[in-house]
């Protein structure tokens, strides 16, 4: 319960809004042709559901060359979706292995001494702001956000122990979904074991 009265606390705080391009800087992901191995994890927006979670195994990979290596992803780097029909981010850490954003992302290096990641990454995860980043493909035959429409993004930036409260929030609701999915198999997996043996 405490975790939640913090997070109560800093809720009732005067957040400043900041646009997104004065605390990170946005680039597009590396346009190129994957395949089943190579150096650098290539990924992709079919690895995940609409929170931004990884749901599917990544198997596809590719190499740079030397000119395209500042497509590296770095520690901390946010992964949003810039065009199609869902719009969510991914929070890149280097224990995912080294790896390279598709074209589809805009690949958004926050200024960590301003913002924490995962902080940014849930900002943009709720489905409040899902829905308002679709409003600015409306009407297209296959959505899209500008870069500079992104960039204009008013972000809430609090102090830095309040983002940490709220990716500590983030980090047990993330747990606990994970929990009840893996409850949610287990039963489904007892179901159908039992199931086969009395009608096979």
């Amino acid at each position: 319960m405490r975790i939640f009265a913090s997070f109560f606390e800093c809720a009732n705080r005067i957040i400043m809004k900041i646009p997104l391009k004065e605390i990170a800087d946005i680039r597009f992901g590396f346009y190129g042709k994957s395949a089943p191995s190579g150096k650098y994890n290539y990924i992709q927006a079919k690895y995940f559901d609409n929170s931004g979670i990884i749901v599917n195994t990544m198997d596809s990979f590719i190499d740079l060359e030397d000119k395209d290596r500042d497509h590296i992803l770095l520690d901390g780097d946010i992964l949003f979706v810039s065009k199609g029909f869902r719009y969510f981010s991914w929070c890149y850490r280097s224990h995912v292995g080294p790896a390279v954003a598709s074209a589809i992302f805009f690949v958004i290096r926050p200024n960590q001494t301003t913002i924490i990641p995962e902080y940014l990454n849930t900002f943009f995860n709720i489905p409040k702001n899902q829905e308002f980043f679709k409003q600015f493909g409306a009407g297209s035959s296959i959505p899209s956000i500008r870069k500079s429409e992104l960039e204009s993004i008013l972000i809430p930036v609090p102090e830095i122990s309040d983002q940490q409260k709220i990716v500590n929030l983030t980090n047990l609701y993330l747990k606990d979904i994970a929990l009840s999915n893996a409850i949610l198999k287990s039963k489904i997996d007892l179901y159908q074991s039992v199931i086969s043996n009395i009608l096979i």
